[in-house]
């Protein structure tokens, strides 16, 4: 398949313009930053993420305690990112460390099926994350602003299993698409030695336009965007139900013995409260981890951007790594349901 293969003494870059050697996007020194972290991430994020699947997989309490759609969204990031650490990382590490495409075929070249199947991991694990994360902070939003809506969103049957099917099929049906040479093609970049979505190639042999922009626009921007709209109306909705309760507080001189009803209404508002700001930790951390790497794909995804521009784009992507990481600690370890587990 044209432009799939690199012999290795093919150093042309994938415009067909001046000759490179491999490893020129970034400097050394990152590069054994990026194979470190990555080998760290692996590991780290695999005993995370498996402890989160052993939570909700053994803890009946969690099982069967109302926010049952949630532990769905919960257990759909969880197994997003441990497939993240276990196919991807270890490949991204060897990667970095041989400053090459670690897999050649018996002739010399650059191994076509792994090349080809790398990229579908890749943008498919971190897609089907992100949308993962945006299930669960629509999940909570139609509880927290719209509370008359949670039952007839998320109690009639199906709707739950419809939700994860869209997170786990959209990603990978927009990966379809360069796979089978719908639009772009998958295929070694020399200049980042990586395996990538490229351009098309035309049948006068010129390159078309890479769908890489407009996967990166469905499986990350209008994501994001989505749950920026949503955490802004949660905190608002926060803001105005603690006025609410002030006032009425203020309004009631004698406190009055707590029903048994009262004490669970409110040990669930607590419950709500708890996992409402947890979720509000996991979105926190994904601004941190997914908005350098925007901005860099935005700025500095250029054929031409290589030294500084190039260690500035590997850096960036190593923030976006570690949200497989942070996620399952910071939901499932740092949760008192999934500690006692």
């Amino acid at each position: 398949m044209a432009g799939s293969n690199w012999t290795l003494g093919n150093l042309s870059d994938t415009s067909g313009g001046e000759l490179l050697e491999d490893g020129v996007f970034c400097s050394k020194e990152i590069s054994i930053v990026a194979a470190s972290s990555a080998t760290v991430i692996a590991v780290l994020g695999t005993i995370g993420n498996v402890t989160t699947l052993l939570a909700l997989g053994r803890n009946r309490a969690v099982r069967n305690r109302r926010r049952q759609p949630t532990t769905a969204f919960v257990l759909s990031l969880a197994t997003a990112d441990l497939l993240f650490c276990v196919a991807v990382m270890p490949l991204m590490a060897l990667r970095y460390a041989r400053r090459r495409w670690p897999f050649f075929d018996t002739s010399g070249a650059y191994d076509s099926v792994w090349c080809r199947l790398f990229p579908v991991a890749l943008y498919g694990t971190v897609a089907t994350s992100v949308l993962s994360l945006v299930a669960l902070t629509v999940n909570r939003y139609v509880l927290i602003v719209h509370p008359s809506w949670y039952g007839t969103v998320y109690r009639r049957p199906g709707v739950v299993p419809l939700q994860l099917a869209f997170c786990w099929a959209i990603p990978y049906g927009l990966m379809a698409m360069p796979l089978f040479e719908f639009w772009g093609r998958l295929g070694f970049d020399r200049r980042t030695f990586s395996c990538t979505v490229l351009p098309s190639v035309t049948a006068f042999g010129r390159f078309s336009a890479s769908p890489k922009k407009f996967i990166f626009i469905v499986g990350f921007a209008l994501p994001f965007c989505a749950i920026v709209l949503c955490y802004t109306a949660i905190i608002a909705a926060v803001r105005r139900q603690r006025r609410n309760m002030q006032r009425h507080a203020a309004k009631r001189p004698v406190q009055t013995p707590a029903s048994p009803n009262a004490s669970m209404a409110a040990s669930n508002d607590d419950d709500e409260r708890h996992l409402t700001r947890t979720t509000a930790a996991i979105f926190g951390c994904f601004m941190l981890t997914f908005l350098p790497l925007t901005i860099a794909n935005v700025l500095l995804e250029d054929a031409d951007s290589v030294g500084e521009a190039g260690d500035l784009h590997v850096l960036a992507s190593i923030l976006t790594w570690h949200s497989a990481v942070l996620n399952p600690f910071i939901y499932a370890l740092g949760s008192r349901h999934y500690r006692s587990v």
